[in-house]
């Protein structure tokens, strides 16, 4: 009896005869895209060359041509007088991976990320090839074998204690901030964090500053609880606070991204804070200061939080693990000014999900407490670094044609210009279909538009496939370009 495997169908794939796009491009890209996606999965066998012309209505030449350049890419394999199979393993972290010292004599193993692809350019995301899951792996271990002395019954709505307490420490070495262990909450991500300000602290109407373009989730946030989103312009550094004020001097709320203005990169100066703080005081303004990655600075000394020189009470602090750590986690945490607004904030929390899991958060106060989130941010700084002069100089030197881009001073992504006629989404639709993720800038925008930038994350991949991704790039910049 025959081992080889039945051939499957493929009714995902839809080829646009009048596209100016050969059609052995678009099917190199949809079955590419198949394979990431987990449409496609490994040791599936594709209908034959010949099978696949025929239902597709072309000719059989382009059906080579893509499967040829797949098998070339290491995403298809063919086997003599067997077929075409899809390739094992695609999208994990590869194996040859540098091991990771966390302390002397230990080393990290790399865990199978087979589900979740790792794609050129996406944005926010950590490496997680240097990610000390052994000793995170250890620390959970002993949690659950001393899970007896957890509180295990309905905990705290704001948050472990410990964890707290491990928070406010980390916040005043690192970000200036002085504060109590009660006026941090524990919450589910930045997310949360932005609904619970806007839900408490808006009145239906009520205007609210949001930097434009701006973090969509703050934006969608205000809109939910009533408020009207007032788009302020940005200048290099961040929020234009006299366009604000001039603006929309009635504003009672305001969403910043001060250390690292998202998604343009810039970092509000000491005066511009100043000024804003004053403005606030004055106004009775509330400010949401959103620092979700200000521990990557590469350049000069950290800037401390706006909350750290807050002296009236008006800035609500949100920070997360997500970028630091992992997203899957779903942790991040809040710095309210009183303790009397804080039990405001738990009053409201505990009608939305009562709290969160008490057990990542002992292990992750155990991480803290050992040393070993300091450490893990000293090598992350140092590795992001070295990827972000990496693809900087990649881009140069491949893309100067099409593209500019510079490095930042921080953060886990750039932002790169486009110099031909030609607009960012059309460069993210093309880069799609080749399994490249690029972010328009204008996917974050309100009123004041920027249809030629994009953004590229440099952080969440392996190092070996930048230049290739760099390469296909400027394949799909040539064949776009007028």
């Amino acid at each position: 009896m025959s081992k080889t495997a039945p051939q499957i169908p493929l009714p995902f794939l839809k080829l646009r005869k009048r596209d100016a796009e050969p059609l052995f491009l678009q099917l190199y890209g949809q079955i590419k895209q198949a394979i990431f996606s987990g449409q496609l999965k490994e040791g599936e066998r594709l209908p034959a060359t010949r099978a696949l012309a025929a239902e597709l209505e072309i000719s059989r030449n382009s059906v080579f041509q893509a499967f040829e350049q797949l098998i070339l890419e290491g995403f298809l394999e063919g086997r003599k007088g067997d077929g075409t199979y899809v390739c094992a393993k695609i999208g994990i972290v590869p194996a040859r991976t540098p091991k990771v010292e966390e302390t002397p004599g230990t080393e990290e193993y790399i865990p199978d990320f087979s589900i979740e692809p790792l794609l050129p350019f996406q944005s926010s995301i950590p490496s997680f090839a240097h990610f000390p899951f052994k000793t995170w792996a250890g620390i959970a271990a002993d949690v659950y074998r001393n899970i007896h002395s957890l509180h295990l019954g309905y905990g705290d709505t704001q948050g472990y204690a410990p964890l707290r307490n491990e928070l406010a420490d980390y916040l005043r070495i690192n970000r200036s901030i002085i504060c109590s262990p009660e006026q941090i909450l524990i919450v589910s991500g930045s997310r949360q964090a932005i609904n619970l300000s806007a839900q408490l602290l808006i009145k239906k109407g009520d205007q609210c500053w949001m930097e434009d373009p701006g973090y969509r989730g703050a934006s969608m946030a205000i809109e939910r609880w009533g408020g009207r989103v007032c788009p302020v312009p940005l200048t290099q550094y961040g929020l234009d606070i006299d366009h604000a004020i001039k603006t929309y001097p009635a504003a009672t709320f305001a969403y910043v991204t001060p250390s690292h203005q998202y998604p343009m990169g810039g970092t509000l100066p000491l005066a511009e804070r100043l000024k804003l703080l004053q403005w606030a005081a004055k106004q009775k303004m509330w400010i949401v200061e959103d620092d979700y990655d200000s521990e990557f600075r590469y350049n000069g000394r950290p800037v401390p939080a706006l909350k750290g020189l807050d002296d009236a009470g008006q800035v609500i602090y949100t920070g997360t693990f997500s970028k630091v750590l992992f997203p899957a986690l779903r942790l991040g945490y809040m710095v309210l000014p009183t303790l009397e607004m804080a039990r405001r904030f738990r009053m409201l929390k505990t009608t939305i999900d009562r709290e969160n899991p008490v057990i990542d958060q002992a292990i992750i106060t155990r991480f803290m407490r050992e040393g070993h989130f300091a450490r893990h941010l000293r090598k992350m700084r140092i590795l992001y670094k070295k990827l972000q002069d990496e693809l900087t100089a990649l881009i140069g030197k491949h893309l100067h044609p099409w593209l500019e881009v510079e490095p930042g001073d921080s953060g886990m992504h750039i932002t790169g210009w486009l110099k031909k006629d030609m607009l960012a989404a059309d460069v993210e639709k093309a880069a799609g279909k080749q399994g490249l993720i690029l972010q328009p800038v204008d996917d974050f925008s309100i009123k004041y538009g920027h249809p030629k930038g994009l953004m590229f994350g440099f952080t969440g991949y392996p190092v070996e496939d930048m230049e290739k991704a760099v390469l296909q790039l400027k394949q799909i910049l040539i064949n776009l370009q007028p």
